[in-house]
């Protein structure tokens, strides 16, 4: 029994032994792949085997080493983080290469642990032997590791915020340029191929919907082969400049344009801007005539740089520019966004006091050079890569790309909101909507902007949107400005916009109305409705907005939002114009004003024109820019609306009884000549409006119900003409008539009621 006993316990102890071998002997070829791995630089596969012999009860400090170098090069920064405790495990031990501290400095510094990440860099160039490329990176990132200590100390009172997963995803997302009434953005995004195997570049867009929440991004489809991605929006989010890739690492700028649902062939924006390198980003001021582009063509200081161009008289583009050492280093500067004052250049760069990776940067115009750049600053920029940056032009909201820690991906979309007292410009800003014809919908309509001072035409103004009818312009103070407006189906007309020397931000909601004035089935002249409101749209309530934004000016005390302030109201107009790009986020839509409201902040001024009474000499005829433009008479809301207001407020003296009457005339059967009794009953008619200028007549036509409709609306039309002429001609205006067309007659048993015409005299100032 006792031998038997023995001999199982000897077979149980064997066992224990070939189990405990044979899992050394797993864990052991798990570390020998991964090593291979390893030397290979396939970091993503090393890992994989790493984590398992980890797992599996390995602490040896090499392997601990190799797993943390292999999770410092994944691509989430959350994930390159995680590799801390394991590189500092293995430091510890003091049996792994002195560069354990090069990555440790590293993910401290990405961690925003910067005082862990100057001590760990520090000890690195204290131990290494090797004063190599890795020496030199560790130099660079111990000056940056003390940028961050020094930025991070001030930073600023600005909260940033991710997108949701409608944009950003695990996988990329940069390069964000929004439209001016931030109901469009379009982005770079990496997705997967059509075969699921690689990552390819493309655009997506997302839009607001009717409640201002953002949908679901979807892909452009561009026409091409090679990767695509996002370099600059329109204000109206029609005009789209991008980038597609080509073979060995070039690529150009391109401009698509949207056609109805769709965006258009990407069309190059041409040589020398484009070359056989590689231009990656671009952006192009408000007048339209200098763009900025970064590109890594030799005669650089290294890397991407960023260059200038102007564009000729003929449309194309001068020779580029390099921006000069003052911007561009031997480090890669990319990105570059010019902001509307035409002065203030923003890009990313991965030189000058870099906070870690890429930083956004801004400089100021200066003379022919240009200022040195300046960081802008903790929590902006991170200790990670923050770059693509495009700024509201009232400084108030910023969108940009980044890939630190706490994301969804390797880069997500965030975008940040000023303090209101920080975003007070003095500009005025006018929001409006065109609607045209008797149901008063948007009408294909262009709009042309004249400067008065200088009889030039203000480049890069935007047409009215030909779904809604809205426009979007903005205006500095202190101008004169004449906008002709041609609508389809009416003839030009000028709406004078006369803009105060203001020290406030101003919002303007226009709304224009154009109907055809009609009498029985003629076009005899167009009518002009012009109605501005004023609101402070912060609260919704009629609050005269000088207050309050005044109130907000007060309160600034910072030298670069005078400066910027100062830029502006010294730029030339066009710079004005993009400066509704980033406005009206705060803003409501022309739709959401009640016109009708009883309000000082709103006025109303009509213009009504007859074509008879124009004669086309009377037009306004100007020569802008080689162009002839001729138009309606120039239209003073103000001065009009302040005149009819004092027009209505005087009574009209006349007898009351007046209006009472209704004065039938009659006619023969199947005719529409006045008879010798309808002449004389007009005639008393005639005496009363000689009388009282204030006065006009309503003609009311009617028509038989027997026999064929439209040959009786006709005669009915005919007949109240003959009337009309009769006024018309004894010198009474078609303005102070109101033609009025019933059909068929309701007294259907009286045939003479059904061959009348019907004249009421009317106050035209309650009209």
């Amino acid at each position: 029994m006792k031998n038997g006993l023995h001999f199982f316990l000897s077979v149980f102890m064997l066992a224990l032994t070939v189990g405990s071998a044979w899992a050394q002997s797993d864990a052991e070829q798990k570390i020998y792949r991964a090593d291979k791995y390893f030397g290979l630089k396939n970091y993503e596969a090393a890992l994989e085997l790493y984590e398992e012999a980890i797992g599996a009860g390995v602490s040896d400090a090499q392997v601990l080493y190799r797993a943390g170098v292999s999770k410092a090069h994944q691509m989430h920064v959350d994930q390159q983080i995680e590799a801390i405790s394991w590189l500092k495990g293995a430091a510890a031990s003091g049996k792994v290469p002195v560069d354990v501290y090069y990555y440790l400095g590293d993910l401290y510094h990405k961690n925003a642990q910067i005082a862990e990440a100057i001590s760990s860099f520090e000890k690195y160039q204290a131990e290494a032997k090797d004063k190599g490329k890795m020496y030199q990176l560790s130099e660079e990132k111990l000056d940056q590791s003390r940028n961050a200590l020094s930025l991070m100390s001030q930073k600023k009172d600005i909260e940033v915020f991710p997108f949701g997963s409608n944009v950003n995803t695990p996988a990329t997302e940069y390069n964000p340029v929004v439209s001016a009434d931030e109901s469009v953005m379009a982005f770079t995004a990496m997705r997967k191929d059509e075969k699921g195997r690689g990552f390819v570049e493309e655009i997506q867009i997302v839009e607001k919907d009717e409640h201002g929440n953002w949908l679901q991004a979807q892909k452009v489809d561009i026409p091409t082969k090679y990767n695509v991605g996002t370099a600059g929006l329109s204000p109206d989010g029609r005009h789209m400049l991008i980038f597609i890739g080509g073979a060995n690492n070039t690529g150009n700028i391109y401009s698509i344009d949207k056609e109805g649902k769709k965006w258009s062939v990407p069309a190059p924006v041409g040589e020398p801007v484009n070359s056989r390198y590689l231009e990656t980003t671009a952006s192009i001021t408000a007048d339209n005539k200098t763009i900025y582009f970064a590109s890594n063509r030799p005669d650089g200081y290294g890397g991407m740089d960023i260059y200038m161009a102007t564009r000729r008289d003929d449309g194309g583009w001068n020779r580029p520019v390099n921006l000069g050492p003052e911007i561009n280093t031997d480090k890669d500067e990319d990105a570059p966004f010019i902001h509307p004052d035409q002065r203030t250049l923003y890009f990313t760069s991965s030189g000058h006091n870099s906070m870690g990776g890429k930083d956004i940067f801004k400089v100021l115009k200066v003379g022919s050079g240009w200022s040195s750049p300046e960081n802008m600053g903790y929590p902006i920029n991170t200790t990670a890569n923050d770059n693509y940056f495009t700024l509201t032009a009232d400084g108030k909201k910023g969108f940009f790309s980044s890939d630190r820690k706490g994301g969804s991906g390797a880069q997500d979309v965030y975008y940040f909101q000023m303090p209101d007292q920080y975003a007070n410009i003095p500009m005025t800003l006018i929001k409006g909507q065109i609607l045209a014809g008797e149901s008063l919908e948007p009408v294909p309509t262009k709009i042309k902007v004249i400067d008065k001072s200088t009889n030039t035409k203000v480049d890069y103004v935007y047409d009215p949107d030909p779904e809604t009818g809205y426009y979007l312009i903005i205006f500095p103070p202190g101008k004169n400005y004449d906008m002709i407006i041609e609508a389809e189906g009416y003839m030009p007309y000028t709406v004078n916009v006369n803009i105060p020397n203001q020290n406030y931000f101003y919002e303007l909601y226009q709304r224009i109305y154009l109907k055809p004035i009609v009498q029985f089935d003629e076009m005899v002249g167009q009518e002009v409705s012009v109605k501005n409101a004023f609101f402070d749209t912060k609260t919704n309530a009629d609050v005269n907005p000088r207050a309050a934004n005044e109130a907000m000016l007060i309160e600034k005390d910072s030298i670069d939002v005078y400066e910027l302030m100062e830029s502006i109201i010294a730029a030339n107009d066009t710079a004005a114009y993009d400066y509704l790009m980033d406005l009206m986020y705060k803003t409501n839509p022309v739709s959401d004003i009640d016109f009708d409201a009883k309000s000082d902040l709103i006025e109303t001024a009509d213009i009504v024109y007859y074509y008879e009474e124009n004669d086309p000499e009377d037009l306004e005829m100007r020569i802008v820019d080689n162009d002839t433009i001729m138009s309606l008479p120039t239209f003073f809301v103000s001065k009009e609306a302040k005149r009819q207001a004092e027009e209505q407020s005087k009574p009209l003296a006349y007898d009351k009884s007046l209006l009472e009457k209704v004065h039938k005339i009659y006619f023969d059967t199947d005719q529409s000549t006045l008879t010798t009794k309808g002449e004389t009953d007009l005639q008393n008619v005639l005496g009363s409006l000689s009388e009282y200028d204030g006065l006009g007549i309503e003609i009311s036509g009617f028509a038989s119900s027997d026999g064929n409709a439209d040959y009786n609306r006709n005669l009915s039309n005919q007949r109240a003409i003959s009337v009309l002429n009769f006024f018309n001609e004894r010198g009474v205006a078609r303005r102070r008539i109101i033609a009025k067309g019933y059909g068929a007659t309701q007294n259907q048993s009286d045939k003479k009621e059904a061959r009348r015409v019907e004249i009421r005299l009317v106050d035209l100032s309650r009209q």
